[in-house]
């Protein structure tokens, strides 16, 4: 839908605001990934959890979100998708070495 699309200059972003921001959030992956950050996969989950709440009472009318709150809890869960698959992917190459 254009009306929960991000604008920019005139130009409407083809993805949602949300999908945007989960894709930004997904840029610190190689970070973490390079710097050996080690999370506990638990904290990946709750990053994951505001997206989950603003989408599910966004569904069921509980209450209409916006574009800059989509944004937010999209990067804050593109972040905590990246931290999970840090975290997984370090435990499974520590069983192989």
């Amino acid at each position: 839908m254009k009306s929960r699309s991000l604008t920019i200059n005139g130009y409407t972003l083809p993805l949602c605001a949300r999908c945007t921001g989960i894709l930004a959030g997904y840029l610190f992956f190689p970070f973490f990934l390079i710097l050996n950050l080690n999370f506990p996969l638990w904290l990946g989950i709750v990053l994951n959890l505001p997206m989950v709440i603003d989408g599910w009472t966004q569904k069921r009318k509980y209450r209409i979100s916006n574009n800059s709150l989509r944004l937010s809890t999209g990067i804050v869960s593109g972040l905590g998708q990246s931290m999970i698959i840090v975290s997984v992917s370090q435990k499974i190459i520590s069983i192989f070495l």
